[in-house]
């Protein structure tokens, strides 16, 4: 029996999925589930499969097709962890401005702990769809580490968003060669921060808590550092307390709140205040008379909390076209808006 072979542009014969399937010491059928996504696939074979793709730089037909002529029409979509407010929305607006602008966009969802054998493989099956670009909703840096531990060579752009600027790019030299054209997009957390305290600070508000999410968020760190350094630069104590980004999370903080030693909060997120308030009703305080309270999303319940919570907006649908912009700009080579999309104070009766 004869097969088919394609050449690389350097006249070398392409790997093909049997070649990918001989390496790995699989089948090619088990090659083909591990590329369309299958998660029956055992991790151990999935992760065989993905180092012998990026061994062998191997990639399906229609990939290369699309590089040698015509452009994809068809965009990769990366979401992972929990259903949270800021990467659901920044999902839907970018799935909204691509559909606008005549892309249609393919899913894929990592683990809530996702792995780098996680992330390569749902690179592995988005490009054996075809995909001009990948589009990276990072909420942690586990996924941002996933990144820079890649064992699949990705050609085409990839855009992560909800990510700092810079830090979305891997450090390590294999990594670069891995992604040789990747773009960050992201809200200036640190002008957010610095609205919410100076609002506070302004109100008269010296004895302030924060709320912070998890660890793991780029978005909750830069919080965190930025209100304990406004805090010190006051000559004031910074006082942190954990969340996690839920609501009954923000209700225990709430409970663990002295009243009398607290005249504010800064919350990390929006639900996290609504958990505060909710234990502050229960002890009988009232918000702002006893004590201030402030989130940060503007998620579309906020001025519908009791009282109506003053936060900081985060325009999640800018986000979203934002990052359609810079996968176009990536894909027709153009030039790159890399600014800090800027938030906005929103000041209702909670503080």
């Amino acid at each position: 029996m004869t097969t088919a072979s394609t050449t690389n542009g350097k006249g070398r014969k392409a790997p093909t999925i049997f070649d990918v399937a001989e390496r790995a010491g699989v089948s090619h059928q088990t090659v083909s589930r591990v590329i369309n996504g299958d998660p029956t696939v055992r991790d151990h074979f999935r992760s065989r499969v993905t180092t012998a793709i990026g061994e062998l730089g191997y990639r399906p037909r229609a990939a290369a097709r699309a590089l040698a002529g015509g452009r994809s029409k068809a965009l990769g979509l990366v979401t992972a962890g929990d259903a949270l407010y800021g990467p659901s929305s920044t999902a839907i607006g970018f799935e909204r401005a691509a559909r606008t602008a005549g892309y249609h966009v393919l899913l894929s969802t990592l683990p809530d702990d996702p792995r780098p054998a996680d992330l390569s493989g749902a690179l592995v099956s988005l490009l054996a769809q075809d995909v001009a670009a990948v589009v990276l909703v990072a909420a942690d840096n586990r996924v941002l580490d996933a990144l820079a531990s890649l064992t699949v060579p990705v050609t085409v752009p990839v855009v992560v968003s909800n990510a700092m600027q810079g830090d979305a790019i891997p450090a390590a030299s294999r990594a670069e060669q891995l992604l040789p054209s990747v773009a960050a997009v992201a809200i200036d957390q640190v002008v957010g921060t610095t609205l919410a305290m100076r609002h506070l600070f302004d109100r008269g508000h010296r004895r302030i808590v924060h709320i912070s999410g998890p660890s793991v968020s780029q978005e909750s760190e830069v919080r965190r550092t930025t209100y304990t350094r406004l805090m010190v630069e006051a000559g004031l104590d910074p006082v942190v307390l954990d969340g996690d980004w839920t609501p009954a999370s923000g209700f225990a903080a709430g409970r663990m709140i002295d009243a009398t030693a607290v005249d504010a909060v800064f919350c990390g997120n929006d639900q996290m205040a609504l958990g505060v308030l909710h234990a502050f009703a229960d002890d009988g305080l009232r918000v702002p008379d006893d004590i201030a309270v402030l989130g940060f999303d503007d998620i579309p319940e906020a001025a519908h909390f009791t009282p109506p919570l003053s936060t900081v907006r985060q325009d999640f649908m800018a986000m979203g076209e934002r990052v359609l912009a810079s996968v176009r700009s990536l894909v027709e080579g153009r030039p790159l808006d890399d600014t800090l999309i800027q938030p906005q104070l929103v000041v209702r009766r909670s503080a």
